[in-house]
């Protein structure tokens, strides 16, 4: 098998807190699976956790790479027939096997090896149910999603088991796996670096890059992801790089830890005993709304529900390819394949007056089209959107104040963290001049277009039509007063 030197570094560091800080193809999903190997040698009958935002997360990405390097290290999953292998998923182990020296109280969510190392699943979507757990250690994966918070007052005193039985520099341990944070909340893990600086026996710290991973990456790796990932997420994803914060931004009340939602998904457990996600953010059965914006090189789109007291917004959506049909036919599609187990097929409009613009050629306009590709896919869609856009200004006062939660009489607005990202870069990046205007320069085709204001003014438009009139002003006339 082949550890490249970042990873080799990693898996030999003895300090009991590191961080693997790596972009795509850097190798930080193998080396997670790799220190399973090492603890399974070194630390039979131990119990860690490998946490993770949702278990979506953790079924889907986090525990197939771990079973790759397992299998490199020629471990195999155990046949209940052959009564072969090494580790066994969701579900109770033979008898025969030793058990871990604090065993689980069930087995739906643990994977157990052959000498009773065993590895318990957290999802921290729900973190209150997991506290009071007692770990010999634990991995976090894609860390810059896990608030801090929850990290230190949750995961981290966990880590306290069996101190009297294990006297191995593993024993103990706290790693983390991420690329580089997207949002503000994520810039914590970079706390290590800054404490490997003054207490090195304690704290470890590494980054890396595909590029300290070439010799087992495809030799077209880097150009293949550059087609069809954004310069943005080349940026961040790929190479690591480390995003800033603009300082005047148009949305000074939008905080990540009460606008930012993670719990969307339900759980429940398929015939193989494993646990299945299902989204829970809007409800299936109800009509969803849905705000527009159309521009020549994207088309954007957001999908919202009001759900009780609160206005969700579920999805950031956006086509900028399309083949054979325009943008807007091919956002059209999009949401309809996003929700098309959803047994309600009706949407309504939200937008701008771009909207009300025909493509060259075409005898319909944007919305008129796009009414009518819905109903190709079997969708009932109604326009709720008007023919004039609201000053910035109204806007700002608007949408912030939304925001803000400060009247009563106003809806909370909460994103699902798990679909929104973009939409949350997009709004933490809008810059605003001194007259209050949005600052729009970086839609600009040279900058990615999910990560120019574009979203932003999704959430305007319909925030604007359906909320302004909670703030006396009428959503398209700058200033009406229509009561106070």
């Amino acid at each position: 098998m082949y550890i490249n030197p970042k990873q080799q570094a990693f898996l030999s560091a003895k300090p009991k807190r590191k961080t693997f800080n790596g972009g795509r193809g850097s190798g930080k999903s193998s080396v997670k699976g790799f220190k399973d190997v090492q603890r399974f040698y070194e630390l039979p009958r131990s119990k860690f956790f490998i946490a993770g935002l949702t278990y979506n997360q953790i079924l889907t990405k986090t525990l197939p790479s771990a079973e790759e390097s397992w299998r490199t290290c020629g471990f195999k999953e155990f046949d209940r027939d052959k009564k072969a292998g090494h580790y066994v998923i969701g579900t109770r182990p033979p008898h025969w096997w030793p058990k871990p020296y604090q065993p689980p109280r069930n087995y739906d969510n643990t994977v157990t090896f052959c000498n009773g190392y065993t590895l318990e699943m957290l999802s921290l979507d729900r973190p209150d149910s997991n506290r009071g757990g007692n770990y010999d250690g634990g991995d976090v994966d894609e860390s810059a999603l896990v608030k801090e918070e929850i990290f230190n007052k949750v995961l981290k005193p966990m880590v306290r088991g069996n101190r009297y039985r294990f006297d191995h520099y593993l024993h103990g341990e706290l790693c983390d796996y991420s690329s580089a944070a997207w949002l503000p909340s994520g810039q914590w893990i970079y706390k290590t670096e800054e404490l490997q600086k003054t207490a090195p026996d304690r704290y470890f710290f590494i980054e890396a890059t595909s590029e300290d991973n070439k010799h087992v990456l495809p030799p077209n790796y880097i150009e293949e992801l550059s087609e069809t990932l954004s310069q943005l997420e080349m940026d961040v994803e790929v190479w690591n790089k480390r995003l800033a914060e603009v300082p005047n931004c148009f949305y000074p009340a939008l905080v990540e830890a009460k606008h930012m939602v993670s719990n969307t998904y339900d759980y429940f457990q398929n015939e193989a005993g494993l646990w299945v996600s299902t989204p829970n953010f809007i409800d299936p059965n109800k009509p969803k709304d849905s705000s527009w914006d159309f521009n020549a090189a994207i088309v954007s789109v957001l999908v919202c529900q009001e759900v009780g007291r609160e206005f969700r917004i579920d999805n950031a959506l956006f086509a900028k390819k399309a083949v054979g049909i325009t943008l807007v036919e091919a956002a059209v599609d999009l949401v309809c394949d996003t929700y098309k187990h959803h047994p309600c097929k009706e949407i309504y409009l939200y937008g701008d007056r771009n909207g009300n613009n025909r493509s060259p050629g075409m005898t319909k306009t944007f919305y008129e089209s796009m009414i009518e590709r819905f109903a190709t896919h079997g969708w009932k869609a109604t326009l709720k959107a008007q023919g004039l856009d609201s000053e910035h200004r109204l806007r700002h006062l608007v949408v912030n104040g939304l925001l803000g939660e400060s009247n009563t009489r106003m809806p909370w607005v909460r994103i699902n963290q798990n679909n929104c990202k973009f939409l949350f870069i997009s709004m933490k990046n809008t810059p605003m001049f001194k007259d209050f205007k949005k600052d729009k320069r970086s839609e600009d085709l040279l900058i990615d277009q999910e990560r120019a204001t574009h979203f932003g003014d999704c959430f305007d438009n319909i925030a604007m039509f359906k909320y302004a009139h909670l703030f006396g002003f009428d959503s398209y006339q700058p200033y009406q007063v229509r009561f106070i």
